[in-house]
């Protein structure tokens, strides 16, 4: 399951639509959301989430969550490290190998604290 998966489905349950009448009110089939929900498929597109904020009626903060978590959410993500350091490589690298062993919080924690980095880097 993705961020953006884990979150739509929540807020659907929330507004209480079923995958099927959520699907037909965008135009899209049962099974194609039931994949971006559950994670089976990558990101959706900038235009599906607009419309998916725009029929649940989201509000101001809740639509940039979710457009902040369908970024976050593609699955199959290649890292091109060429014009950075060693460093870099090596980050990568480590994560492509040793991800799959990470628990939850951990994973978390060690988002969360890339995250907090690039923003002080940035400044």
């Amino acid at each position: 399951m993705t961020p953006f998966g884990l979150k739509l489905k929540s807020l659907r349950k929330k507004k209480k639509l079923s995958l099927t009448e959520l699907s037909s009110n965008l135009k899209i089939s049962t099974a194609y959301l039931s994949m971006i929900e559950n994670g089976k498929r990558g990101r959706p597109t900038d235009g599906m989430v607009e419309l998916i904020c725009a029929h649940l009626g989201l509000i101001w903060d809740d639509v940039e969550e979710l457009k902040y978590l369908a970024k976050v959410s593609a699955t199959n993500i290649k890292i091109n490290t060429i014009k950075l350091g060693p460093n870099a490589t090596l980050l990568t690298n480590v994560l492509n190998n040793n991800i799959r062993w990470l628990k939850e919080d951990q994973l978390f924690e060690i988002s969360k604290y890339i995250i907090e980095k690039a923003k002080q880097n940035k400044n």
